[in-house]
């Protein structure tokens, strides 16, 4: 069911910031599923769409099969955290209405997902949660037994990914004596918290985390604000752009209040479900691994057509992909790349997930996105990289004089990212001395393999 002539069995309203947005419906037995837009919301003047698969004004035939499903469901957690949702709330993981109908007052984006027959709360029914730095630390010790998302017996994360994260309000700077706050409606998170791995196969991953986005940071690229947090163990502190704090907006003259703005990642963007994050999206197994309707690069690229400054949007994702490159980031997928959404289209959003994951042999390193047939780092060649931007439409000169410039940039900020204050045990600057090292071996590779490139014919 694409578009509701009769309501649906279940229902929730979508709501962005205090207004409604449209209707959510759901056939259970079926697995139909509706989208029916407000039609005070299309009429204003900022109004956006979810995603570019679902406009506000839907084709004369209803949306595509499907495409209402694949939108939800890539706002949900996966992994342990969408075992642990799952667990809670006494539903199977493959019930994606229940699942949203539970996590959805805090998702990733602008809407919220509410119960047809209420209305979102306009004032907080108590004080915000606290949570104090001994108790955080206790739960990160213990969530083997107790999971992280898990507070005062409600999940706390719901948002993609499958590492531990937890969703707080920040009052302000934590270098400032800023506090951490669980949040309830109408309240929304600022930051997501996400500490170290509890197995051992991603040692320092918090420290890996932050000095590939420092990096990216340095080298004047976009990517979200992060921190490290000690409690005294690492924990990740990740500014949310898609969350805005607004002075002045909250109940009392100066309370602030935090507005979300709508984003999708580059699955969304796709109409893809999920599962389809990988290229190899059924896997490398022998009798499947030339099967690639997951997210590529080329795909990724496609979605150009759909931003508001296509020529920005271009060399964003050209920069993203190589910045990827330097830092041996073989997991960066179709979910690690987001847009904000507008009327008049996309709009890149500033980077995250940056983590050098070739760091850990115990891991699989099999890219998430191929370079031209190469889905090792080190298979890449001249010849990969000139396959690679013809799929994409990029320029092969245009490719060199990027990379180098990247090249040259990385190199000579890796360094003085490796020596920062952010890492205190001895431990922590080896392992940034490590990812410095690599950076700039990767550095000189991209700097020969693309000039290489830019001289074969196509």
């Amino acid at each position: 069911m694409n578009s509701a002539k009769e309501p649906a069995p279940h229902a929730l309203n979508l709501w962005a910031d205090d207004q409604k947005v449209a209707t959510l419906g759901y056939e259970p037995l079926n697995d139909r599923w509706s989208l029916v837009y407000d039609t005070d919301w299309v009429a204003t003047p900022g109004a956006f769409p979810l995603s570019p698969a679902l406009p506000l004004q839907p084709p004369a035939t209803g949306y595509a099969v499907g495409a209402v499903k694949r939108f939800v469901e890539n706002l949900l957690p996966e992994g342990r955290a969408l075992d642990i949702a799952a667990t809670t709330y006494r539903v199977s993981k493959s019930n994606i209405y229940a699942l949203i109908s539970a996590l959805g007052t805090e998702t990733t984006g602008a809407f919220r997902f509410w119960r047809s027959d209420e209305v979102p709360p306009a004032v907080a029914a108590k004080p915000p949660r606290e949570v104090a730095r001994e108790e955080l630390d206790h739960r990160i010790a213990e969530r083997d037994e107790m999971p992280l998302a898990v507070w005062d017996g409600k999940v706390r994360m719901s948002i993609a990914g499958v590492q531990d994260k937890l969703m707080v309000y920040l009052d302000r700077p934590l270098g400032d004596g800023g506090r951490l706050f669980l949040v309830e409606p109408p309240l929304a998170s600022t930051h997501i918290l996400k500490p170290d791995p509890a197995r051992h196969l991603t040692p320092h991953l918090v420290v890996n985390e932050h000095f590939c986005m420092s990096l990216a940071r340095r080298m004047k690229l976009p990517v979200a604000q992060v921190s490290i947090y000690r409690t005294p163990r690492p924990v990740l502190v990740v500014r949310r752009f898609d969350r805005v704090v607004v002075q002045g907006g909250g109940q009392g003259a100066n309370a602030p209040t935090v507005q979300r703005l709508h984003i999708i990642d580059a699955a969304q963007a796709s109409d893809l479900p999920e599962s389809y994050k990988y290229e190899r999206n059924l896997g490398s197994g022998e009798h499947v691994r030339n099967i690639r309707d997951g997210v590529s690069f080329e795909m990724l690229f496609a979605r150009v057509e759909q931003t508001v400054n296509k020529a920005v949007a271009r060399m964003t994702l050209l920069r993203w992909a190589l910045f990827q490159f330097l830092i041996g980031n073989s997991d960066a997928h179709g979910k690690n790349f987001s847009f904000f959404v507008r009327r008049e289209g996309l709009d890149p959003a500033p980077w995250y997930d940056l983590v050098s994951v070739v760091q850990y042999p115990g891991i699989n390193h099999e890219l998430a996105m191929a370079w031209g047939d190469a889905f090792s780092l080190n298979d890449v060649r001249a010849f990969q990289l000139a396959d690679f931007a013809q799929r994409c439409g990029v320029d092969k000169n245009l490719l060199k004089r990027e990379a180098t410039r990247l090249a040259k940039l990385a190199v000579e900020h890796a360094p003085a990212q490796a020596l920062a204050d952010d890492y205190i045990e001895d431990a922590e600057r080896a392992f940034a001395g490590q990812l410095r090292d690599f950076v700039v071996a990767q550095a000189s590779r991209l700097t020969q393999l693309t000039g290489e490139a830019a001289r074969i014919k196509p």
